[in-house]
């Protein structure tokens, strides 16, 4: 499997993609609208997302099904929709993808909580999960669990997963920079997340999101201490600005690069962009990669 291969060879660093929502917003996609959609009302614009990615240099790609799960769908009236959604999704994906590249999973959470927060059981997000798994399954290479707040949901999404697939899995945790060190918003610590994640024996540990690059720097510096699993690091363009009803990442890129560098010399194996970056950024990191 060229994935395994990617991970074993050393002097390998893997490019993932970079953002997908800030991308369809520049293209047109209504803020609110979930991106999801837009893989049946316009595939032309989902395929040329990815199409611009590989051609930057990604080895790597996501499918767009971040919000694909029955529970997130159900919030737009979508959730009877999921196998149109999915099978469309992969579809735009593969025409996309070149030879020797890679098509990942996208999951992201399914924004219900457990008490006392929400009212979300193990069950119904094992479900969720699964469902979306099935979907996805015979049409990717391996899976990208991102963007998750609470580790509870992070390892009942995995064991979903791996009900349907052996195939490779990165988990990604999003955290929030505190006085007392990295933890997510429903207060697991960077330490407690890799130690949890470690036991369940997944092939990648990742963080992305929330993040700029210059905190993920930091946060890579205490993870790395903490595991030897290969690491994958995709922060935001910086942090947000709010301009009316638009969000802004203002970042310049070469700061961006220059971050995602010192991860690189620092042992982070798959390196991309989340929330606000875009071709471009990937175009850069393209550049470093290679002249190392």
């Amino acid at each position: 499997m060229l994935f395994n291969e990617w991970l074993k060879d050393n002097s390998k660093i893997i490019l993932f993609n970079g953002a997908m929502g800030t991308e369809l917003i520049k293209r047109g996609l209504t803020p609110g609208k979930i991106p999801d959609l837009m893989n049946i009302e316009n595939p032309d614009m989902i395929n040329d997302v990815h199409r611009s990615y590989y051609k930057a240099g990604s080895d790597m790609c996501q499918t767009n099904t971040f919000g694909s799960t029955p529970m997130n769908l159900k919030r737009y009236n979508l959730e009877e929709r999921i196998e149109e959604i999915v099978k469309n999704a992969l579809e735009n994906i593969k025409k996309a993808c070149p030879e020797g590249h890679l098509i990942v999973a996208d999951i992201g959470p399914t924004g219900e909580f457990r008490p006392p927060v929400g009212s979300a059981t193990p069950e119904q997000w094992y479900s969720s999960f699964s469902t979306q798994a099935k979907l996805l399954e015979k049409g990717v290479d391996l899976w990208h669990i991102e963007t998750i707040s609470d580790i509870e949901e992070m390892i009942t999404a995995i064991e979903a997963i791996r009900g349907v697939s052996q195939k490779p899995i990165i988990a990604s945790m999003t955290y929030t920079k505190t006085k007392r060190g990295f933890f997510t918003i429903m207060g697991d610590s960077l330490e407690k997340c890799i130690q949890l994640l470690e036991n369940e024996k997944i092939d990648v540990i990742g963080a992305n999101c929330t993040n700029g690059s210059k905190e993920m720097v930091e946060l890579f510096k205490i993870a790395v201490n903490l595991t030897n699993k290969p690491f994958s690091v995709k922060p935001n363009a910086g942090q947000p600005r709010i301009k009316g009803a638009r969000t802004y990442y203002e970042q310049l890129i070469e700061d961006f690069a220059k971050d995602i560098y010192e991860m690189i010399q620092n042992g982070a194996k798959i390196v991309g962009g989340c929330c606000g970056t875009s071709p471009q950024t990937i175009k850069e990191l393209r550049k470093i990669i290679d002249s190392i």
